[in-house]
């Protein structure tokens, strides 16, 4: 009975043996079966289950290039598979270049932990060369485990990867310092300085909790990303690698400049893959220049993995149009603007075109537009590449003017076609024609004008105008005479000189007097001096800078003088002052407005000469120039809350005209723009309010708070005529009526609707209390930025829908980024970039920079519409709404959300969480 137990035990013992070898076999040491090898190396370059919107995918793609990873069967790589600490040391060491070292040694090795036997070479070689230490090992693993299947922890591989690249000084130098995560606490003591190097290099980052996690297991994905960081700090690397300089590139080859002066010829192929180290993002050939630095794994010279490193160009670069080629002297002759130059090519001078194929010299069209380039690599004076950018052109075809450069003779067009910028030397002369037919010169055209041009052998010959682009510009000049009611016509003398300009006014323009709300072109007097904001040479807004309308509020009547027509009146502190009435001026009483000759009835009585002493009747006042524009009983002032005495019932409120009136308000109710039924408690000091009088006008009876902010439309109902909207800073919903069409103010159109409130669009909103007051559509811009000219302060912008306009910023502006930094410098913008233009409460000009990403497209959400795509890392947002408005497209075509295809690669461009843009390759 005994032996029958024993010989079951040992068959169980066994089994369990069998089964422990059978799940602990390492994928590294495995022979893989995999989805894609190279064909000349049988290296896995490619796995079932990593695909190409991975967020580890080009580092897993970069050590399987290396053959530092392998696969398991179904050529899978199971990335949220934990990794062993053996396993670790063996990637590690292939990562060194050192494997070949580490297995050189055959000798049997006693070691001081349990391995499995295929890891015991490298577990003994890192022993040797110190990447562990058996002290260190064995201290942290009990008695009879082992050592080498254990799951490695985050902060033990922050360890010996830091080794691995002898940067154990610098972990030193940060022992004592405090990691950079919430969960601080949870460190082994030995692990900060290590981990506060890892971090300092950019090879290890925490989660989005803002913890580390230190005693946490590391997945494949992940070890793959450490060691692939971790490679630009190696001072020993695999042979297969070449870190350098392009020096030659087409569509099958690529040389390489290396550290020992050598250039190495590879193979390029459909299997080698090419990856940008800015972003990660996997890149096309053509995104890769000549002596642009490359890190590259190469198997029997075939290039397998190719990494940008640095785009900058170590080039010297002439363009210019060939005039002749002298082979026999490896001379070329171009014509750059009105020169003529030669130049030396180098016996070895490459060519290609724009896409890098590669041509011969001889076969470059005369008149083809080239790039002359120096290698400032080599010794050369002379040569080494050209590049044939554009051969001999001659076609018509539409577009949208980008540039006009006269001293060059050039002009750039932005072809409607394709979408793509094209540069064009001008025959002299030109012929241009305007909208109208009328012959014009250069001068007549503008950056936006959409255009018809004739291009022959690379020479512009004529272009005529379709439409003129919005061009927004600001003139000042003082008024030559009142505008009459008739008349649509402003007319200035431009400041800084005596010369007339006459410009037409838009309907619907905003006039805009300091203090005198709803001005309209009446108001304006002969000698103001104005600033006119024009588009498109008309008038949208007039502001009058030389005079504003003075609010006198809660003055005092003194006596009037009906023949000279002439009030006197105590302002603040009891100064008197005397101002004169107009047939012009507006007389309202409780509400009513009166016609002048009834002033002294209503307001003084009717003898001769009588004053105010009895009825003492308060008044708000507008004056202009001694002249009152209007006058009314005061029932209301407009004035900001200097301070509150909930226990007195006292309210101290100052004027617009700087008046300081304190009013008893007991029992006054407190209304604001989200809160009805308020207080006196309320009330907060430098509050913006309009306080209504009692008849008496000697106490408040009620308070409305007042509020003026730049909003964004999310929702309208044009039943109800109800506009749900945000604030420009993001905060929560504000929903409102617009209870009258006489309160939609949109300066672009002779008459506002309700349908003119767009979603996602800007409004500005003032509201008293509840009330809303005014709503005005702002001027939205949203597009890409062409040029941007940081020495006048301009910015060029092509909208999504073609047109291109070129603003004038001035000093007041903001721009914001995606990442919240805001700045006030063009030099924060650059070109490509999509942009968000508006004005805000303010007028201040605010620039918002989209959020700009290569993504892989999953699917689209027409009924919640929204775009889906591809993870891209744990937490990634895959999940966004489109603009109401976004521009779809591929070149200058639009198309639909259906366009994009499943595991599609576009750019993707978000402002405010929502797709404003997104382009097909």
């Amino acid at each position: 009975m005994n032996r029958k137990k024993k010989k079951q035990t040992r068959k169980l013992t066994a089994a369990v043996l069998a089964l422990t070898l059978a799940f602990s076999g390492s994928a590294f040491a495995a022979d893989p079966v995999p989805t894609t090898t190279s064909s000349s190396s049988g290296l896995v370059l490619r796995f079932s289950d990593v695909e190409a919107s991975h967020w580890a995918i080009k580092h897993v793609t970069k050590l399987a290039s290396l053959g530092i990873i392998q696969g398991y069967e179904k050529a899978e790589y199971r990335p949220e598979n934990t990794v062993s600490q053996q396993d670790v040391i063996i990637m590690a060491i292939r990562m060194m270049g050192l494997e070949d070292e580490a297995l050189a040694n055959k000798a049997e090795t006693v070691l001081p932990v349990l391995v499995s036997d295929y890891a015991k070479p490298y577990v003994a070689y890192a022993f040797d060369k110190g990447l562990i230490l058996p002290a260190e090992e064995l201290e942290s693993t009990p008695a009879k485990s082992v050592w080498g299947s254990r799951d490695a922890s985050r902060e033990w591989v922050a360890k010996l990867v830091i080794r691995a690249i002898d940067k154990t000084d610098l972990a030193k130098q940060h022992a004592s310092s405090t990691v950079p995560f919430t969960d601080a606490a949870d460190f082994s003591a030995w692990a900060k300085g290590y981990v506060n190097a890892a971090v300092l290099l950019g090879i290890v980052q925490g989660f989005e909790d803002g913890g580390f996690k230190p005693g946490g297991k590391v997945t494949r994905a992940q070890m793959a990303t450490f060691l692939s960081r971790a490679d630009k700090e190696l001072t020993t690397r695999s042979e297969r690698v070449t870190i350098g300089y392009v020096m030659e590139l087409t569509d099958k080859k690529i040389s390489v400049l290396n550290d020992k002066n050598e250039t190495i010829t590879y193979n390029l192929s459909a299997d080698t893959v090419i990856y940008n180290a800015k972003d990660d993002s996997r890149i096309p050939l053509s995104q890769i220049k000549l002596t642009n630095q490359v890190y590259l794994v190469q198997n029997l010279n075939n290039a397998l993995y190719v990494e940008l490193t640095d785009e900058s160009e170590k080039m010297e670069i002439v363009e210019a149009t060939l005039n002749d080629v002298f082979l026999d002297q490896m001379i070329v002759s171009v014509q750059q603007g009105n020169q003529k130059k030669l130049f030396e090519l180098s016996s070895n001078v490459s060519v290609t075109d724009k896409d890098g194929r590669g041509q011969s010299i001889g076969s470059i069209p005369l008149g083809s537009v080239i790039e002359l380039k120096r290698n400032t690599l080599l010794k050369e004076t002379k040569i080494t590449h050209i590049v044939v950018k554009q051969v001999p052109l001659s076609k018509t075809a539409e577009g949208t003017v980008l540039s006009v450069d006269k001293t060059q003779n050039v002009i750039s067009l932005l072809e409607k076609t394709s979408g793509q910028s094209e540069t064009y030397s001008l025959v002299d002369p030109v012929l241009v024609t305007l909208q109208d037919g009328t012959p014009a010169d250069l001068s007549r055209l503008h950056v936006g004008d959409s255009v018809g041009y004739e291009v022959k052998a690379n020479k512009l010959v004529s272009v005529s105008v379709k439409k003129q682009a919005d061009v927004v510009t600001t003139v000042q000049g003082t008024l030559t005479a009142d505008v009459s009611k008739d008349s649509r016509i402003i007319t200035i003398t431009k400041s800084g000189g005596s010369s007339l300009a006459s410009y037409f006014v838009n309907d619907n323009a905003i006039v805009s007097i300091n203090g005198l709300s709803a001005a309209s072109l009446f108001d304006l007097e002969k000698g103001d001096e104005l600033t006119l904001d024009l588009l498109n040479d008309k008038v949208v807004k007039v502001s009058v800078t030389s005079r504003e309308v003075e609010t006198i509020e809660f003055a005092g009547i003194i006596n009037y003088e009906p023949t000279s027509k002439v009030l006197t009146v105590t302002k603040g502190n009891d100064e008197v002052d005397a101002f004169q009435i107009t047939d012009e001026t507006t007389i309202k009483y409780a509400g009513s407005t009166l016609p002048v000759s009834q002033f002294q009835t209503t307001f003084i009585g009717t003898q001769s000469g009588a004053t105010n002493t009895d009825r003492n009747k308060k008044v708000n006042l507008k004056v202009s120039k001694k002249r009152i524009v209007a006058l009314e009983m005061t029932q209301t002032l407009d004035a900001t809350v200097t301070q509150v005495n909930t226990a007195t019932f006292e309210v101290t409120i100052r004027t617009a005209g700087g008046k300081s009136l304190v009013f008893k308000a007991p029992g006054a109710t407190v209304e604001m723009q989200d809160k009805a039924n308020g207080t006196l408690a309320d009330l907060k000091v430098g509050d913006p309010v309009r306080a209504t009088l009692l008849f008496t006008q000697d106490m408040i009876g009620s308070f409305a708070v007042k509020k003026s902010s730049l909003y964004k439309t999310q929702v309208t109902n044009a039943n109800t005529k109800q506009v749900s909207v945000k604030d420009e800073n993001g905060g929560g919903l504000v929903t409102f009526t617009v209870d009258s069409l006489d309160k939609i103010v949109n300066p672009y159109k002779p008459a506002a609707a309700f349908e003119d409130i767009l979603t996602d669009e800007y409004v500005k909103v003032s509201f008293t209390g509840a009330k809303l007051d005014q709503l005005t559509i702002l001027y939205t811009i949203r597009g890409k930025v062409n040029a941007v000219d940081a020495s006048i302060g301009t910015v060029t912008v092509q909208d999504f829908q073609g047109g291109v306009h070129v603003l004038p910023l001035g000093q007041n502006f903001t721009v914001k980024q995606a990442d919240g930094t805001v700045t006030a410098t063009l030099t924060s913008l650059k070109a490509n970039d999509r942009v968000e233009i508006v004005k805000d409460a303010s007028e201040k000009t605010i620039l918002r920079v989209a959020a700009a990403a290569k993504r892989t497209f999953a699917s689209f959400d027409s009924v919640l519409n929204q775009v889906v795509f591809k993870p891209i890392g744990n937490g990634s947002k895959d999940r966004y709404n489109l603009f109401a408005r976004a521009y779809l497209h591929k070149g200058a075509q639009t198309v639909t959300p259906g366009a994009f295809a499943d595991s599609e690669e576009v750019n993707v461009f978000v402002i405010d969480d929502k797709i404003v843009e997104i382009e097909k390759p």
